[in-house]
């Protein structure tokens, strides 16, 4: 089990992997917890909280496609109209993969561990500046510290 530990403001969350599986140590000091199990029935909770091994590949592999295509268009009829019209297509799909990315952080892009990961920093995160090693420290900090001095958004919620 990896922990990186509990410091101070900023400190980042603890993890870890189990059975293949992202586990998080989190404690919120002043937001009640609540488990989701007392809300579903243990047939919705199933379905809620099935991960699927397509999904995560599907929805990167479309990204992408939107990106080569819109550069492609582009490139074989190059007019402002297609320049406007690919800025926009490339924008919102980088976009998803920054969102697919934080999807990685939390271990939901896909169910191994190790694809989840390299999908996140070799095909999400990279293309577009980020850091999945960078990134999951600091946006487990925020979850552990939710509108809490030690929360590092804090600053985007005032």
């Amino acid at each position: 089990m990896h922990s990186t530990g509990r410091g101070g403001p900023g400190a980042p969350l603890g993890y870890s992997r189990a059975n293949g599986r992202l586990c998080y140590t989190l404690s919120m000091p002043a937001v009640t917890r609540i488990d989701p199990k007392t809300i579903f029935t243990p047939d919705e909770w199933a379905k809620v909280s099935r991960q699927s091994v397509w999904i995560g590949p599907v929805l990167v592999l479309s990204a992408w496609a939107v990106i080569i295509g819109a550069g492609a268009l582009f490139i074989l009829w190059p007019n402002p109209l297609t320049y406007i019209l690919a800025v926009m297509l490339i924008g919102t799909r980088q976009l998803g993969l920054a969102i697919l990315e934080h999807e990685a952080a939390h271990g939901t892009l896909h169910p191994n561990a190790k694809l989840n990961d390299w999908m996140a920093e070799w095909l999400c995160g990279g293309p577009v500046g980020g850091s999945l090693k960078r990134y999951r420290p600091y946006h487990l900090t925020h979850h552990k510290y939710t509108e809490q001095p030690e929360d590092p958004d804090l600053v985007l919620s005032r």
